[in-house]
C-alpha cells in the first residue's frame, strides 16, 4: 500500500493542529515506526480537546500541556502516561521544524509507576487452548478455524508479535525449509525464523487445503473478503478461545493478551535452554535476535518479574551479567523497592 493511500485512510483533524498532525505522522512513519490506530486515535483526541479549549493556531503553551496531561481520577495512571507521551512527542516535532512557541513538558517530572506483570500461560493452560482449537477443526473443519489455528500457533511457537503474524503473506513463508521472513516488525528490524518441523508439517498441510492457488501477495490468514485480520477480530477469536478453554482472568480482573502468548514463549524457551545445558552467556543474545529485538535490555524485560519461572535463571546468569538484570533486595536481606 503507498504511502499515499495510508495518509488517505486517516480520519479527519479539525483542530489548531489539522494539518500539522498528519505531516507527524508521516514523519513517524518515515522513520520506520509502524502507525497503529491507537497512535492516531490519542492524536485525534488531543487536537479536538484544544479545539474545544478554544485554541486557533497551532502553539502549545505550559496551560495547554497542563491541562491536557492532568491527572482525571479514577482514571488509570497509564492513560495519564498515554496523554503526556502523545503531547511530548508531537511538541519535540514541531520543535524540530522551526515553531518556537511550543512547551514541550521539559520540566515535567512526574514518574507513572509501571507494575503491569505479564501474563504467562501454565502448560495446561496451553495445552487446553490447542485441544479446543484442534478440537474445533475437527468437528467443524473451515477455513477460519483453520487460520486461527495457524496464528495462535505462531504466536506460541515462535513467538511473534500481533502485527507481525497479522502481515505475514503467503511468499513470507519458505514451506520447504521452514523459513519464515518478518519483515519491518518494531522498530523497522526484519529478521528470519524457522519453525520446528512439526509446526512445518502442519503450514504444509494447511498451504496444501487452503493456498495452492493463492496470491503469494495475499495475507497468510484473513478475515472475510480477504482482508486481514483486524485486532478487533482476533482479540474476539482470542478471548472466546480463553472462555471455551476454561482460562480464568488475571488476578487483576482484567484478560489476557495476546502478547502474553509472545511473553509464555520466551518463558519456555528459556526453560528449555537452562534444562539443555545451554550456556546462558551466548543463549541470551540468540534469544535477543530471534525474537527481533534491537537490544539485550529488550529481552530482559521478558525476565525481570517473574521469580517463580526465572528464579534459577537468574541465579545461573547473576555470575556473569550481574548488571543485565535487577536486583530486588538489599544487601542484608531488605526488600528493595522498584519502580520504572
Amino acid at each position: 500500500m503507498s504511502k499515499l493511500k495510508e495518509m488517505d485512510r486517516l480520519p479527519k483533524f479539525s483542530g489548531p493542529f489539522k494539518d500539522l498532525i498528519p505531516q507527524y505522522i508521516e514523519y513517524k512513519r518515515a522513520q520506520g515506526n509502524k502507525i497503529y490506530p491507537p497512535f492516531v486515535y490519542h492524536l485525534r483526541r488531543m487536537d479536538n480537546f484544544f479545539k474545544d479549549m478554544g485554541v486557533s493556531k497551532p502553539e502549545i503553551t505550559r496551560e495547554m500541556y497542563d491541562q491536557w496531561t492532568k491527572i482525571i481520577p479514577p482514571e488509570k495512571e497509564s492513560n495519564t502516561q498515554k496523554r503526556q507521551s502523545t503531547i511530548r512527542g508531537f511538541a519535540k516535532y514541531l520543535v524540530s521544524i522551526g515553531y518556537d512557541n511550543i512547551y514541550t513538558g521539559y520540566d515535567d517530572t512526574r514518574i507513572f509507576k509501571r507494575d503491569f506483570i505479564p501474563y504467562v500461560f501454565s502448560h495446561e493452560e496451553i495445552g487446553r487452548m490447542f485441544s479446543v482449537l484442534s478440537s474445533r477443526c475437527g468437528d467443524n473443519p473451515c477455513y477460519d478455524n483453520d487460520a486461527f489455528r495457524i496464528a495462535m500457533l505462531l504466536y506460541y511457537c515462535c513467538g511473534l508479535r500481533k502485527s507481525e503474524a497479522q502481515s505475514l503473506t503467503i511468499k513470507d513463508v519458505d514451506f520447504d525449509t521452514g523459513k519464515i521472513t518478518v519483515l519491518h516488525g518494531k522498530n523497522d528490524v526484519s529478521r528470519i525464523i524457522v519453525v520446528a518441523h512439526s509446526l512445518l508439517i502442519i503450514l504444509q498441510k494447511y498451504r496444501d487445503k487452503y493456498l495452492s492457488n493463492a496470491d503469494p501477495d495475499e495475507n497468510l490468514f484473513h478475515g472475510p473478503r480477504s482482508k486481514r485480520y483486524t485486532e478487533s477480530m482476533l482479540y474476539q477469536k482470542f478471548h472466546n478461545l480463553l472462555d471455551e478453554a476454561g482460562i480464568p482472568r488475571r488476578a487483576d480482573g482484567g484478560r489476557q493478551r495476546l502478547h502474553d502468548m509472545r511473553h509464555t514463549f520466551c518463558v519456555r524457551a528459556l526453560e528449555q535452554m537452562q534444562e539443555k545445558g545451554f550456556d546462558l552467556y551466548t543463549s541470551l543474545p540468540l534469544l535477543s535476535v530471534y525474537l527481533g529485538h534491537k537490544h539485550i535490555t529488550e529481552t530482559e524485560y521478558y525476565l525481570r518479574m517473574l521469580d517463580e519461572h526465572f528464579g534459577s535463571i537468574l541465579a545461573k546468569t547473576a555470575s556473569y551479567s550481574p548488571d543485565i538484570f535487577p536486583k530486588y533486595e538489599e544487601e542484608g536481606g531488605a526488600q528493595n523497592e522498584r519502580t520504572e
